[in-house]
């Protein structure tokens, strides 16, 4: 069960980072105008910031879900060798 979940959360964790940037574009534009500036500045920094966001937790997701398939294929070649 556990590596059925792993599984899943490795594939809808690049979806969840495109909604994560297309969250915070759309936001940052949406402040910027409220405000009077620029929507196309709002949604540069917004995009930026949405991409600092995407890396941390997406990236952590990632990093997590590489380390589990490292551990399992150690695991599988620790089975082999006894």
């Amino acid at each position: 069960m556990n590596n059925f979940l792993a599984k899943t959360l490795a594939s809808i964790n690049a979806v969840v980072a495109i909604i994560i940037i297309a969250l915070a574009t759309f936001s940052g534009t949406e402040m910027v105008s409220a405000q009077g500036g620029s929507s196309l500045a709002g949604a540069i920094l917004g995009g930026v910031v949405g991409l600092i966001v995407a890396a941390l937790v997406c990236g952590t997701i990632a990093l997590l879900v590489m380390i589990e398939r490292h551990l399992g294929v150690i695991a599988a070649s620790v089975k082999k060798a006894q």
